[in-house]
């Protein structure tokens, strides 16, 4: 949030009544303010007819580096920030004479909003076909630029933006988000790669080791995700032992059939 922006609206019928009122702003009060209170003593910090034909805005920066700019329809309260002023007292006051009792009976709405920069946030979750997120082999880009990740919020300008995506294995996935001045958004982002499967068909009474891993029964009797990348597969029975150094790819399916071997010669 870099201002505050305060509009006044009038019904058409105060038109006639116009610069008969005016709108002031005061800064510096005497007392800490309380809803139980209803009297304070301050210094003006702003004053503006009212033109009733028309709205009126008011910018009140908020922040040094503001980029609030009036137009022909606003005010710039003041070119520095008003934060440390806050909290300010507003009130619309009459300033001419002879103005009918009915006039004080119409309705005056006042509307105050936050102004943004003109940027927003990004929070980012990639996360894999399970629903977990992931925190590593990662590599992220935003319009071309590298960003850290796991990391963020990322504050971006607003607008349409291009996120890349690239796994270790080489895998690339790229979309497109848009962000509005003073938004959060949180993107959740499954990725579409799948690891390598593997199955392994083994004799029973043999124990399997992946990677130094005993696997359950369980485990053998489905197709595991492994990681890509170089494993070692190791079968034992007794002081039998035999095993097998393999690299497994993104997308491939590998299997395993373990078989003991028997050498029969005679002579």
């Amino acid at each position: 949030v870099q201002g505050i922006s305060v509009s006044v609206r009038a019904s058409d019928e105060m038109v006639i009544y116009k610069n008969s009122f005016a709108l002031y702003l005061y800064k510096d009060l005497d007392q800490n303010f309380t809803l139980e209170n209803n009297s304070y003593r301050g210094t003006q910090a702003f004053m503006r007819f009212l033109p009733f034909h028309s709205d009126l805005n008011v910018l009140i920066p908020l922040k040094r580096d503001h980029t609030l700019s009036p137009d022909r329809s606003s005010f710039l309260m003041s070119d520095s920030s008003q934060k440390e002023n806050f909290p300010l007292i507003l009130s619309i006051l009459p300033i001419t004479k002879g103005i009918p009792d009915a006039a004080f009976n119409k309705d005056i709405v006042i509307e105050m909003s936050p102004v943004y920069m003109k940027k927003g946030l990004l929070k980012l979750n990639i996360l894999n076909d399970r629903a977990q997120e992931i925190s590593e082999g990662i590599l992220i880009s935003i319009d071309g630029k590298s960003y850290d990740w796991p990391d963020g919020p990322y504050l971006l300008n607003t607008g349409l933006h291009t996120l890349t995506i690239r796994t270790e294995d080489g895998s690339e996935e790229s979309l497109t988000f848009s962000l509005d001045a003073g938004q959060t958004l949180i993107l959740d982002h499954v990725l579409q790669y799948q690891l390598p499967l593997l199955t392994i068909e083994v004799m029973k009474g043999f124990s399997v080791f992946l990677d130094g891993r005993e696997l359950s029964q369980e485990e053998l009797d489905t197709a595991l995700e492994i990681q890509p990348g170089s494993h070692s597969i190791r079968i034992e029975l007794g002081d039998f032992r035999m095993s097998r150094d393999f690299t497994a790819e993104m997308q491939q399916r590998i299997n395993i059939t373990m078989i003991p071997e028997i050498l029969l010669e005679t002579r």
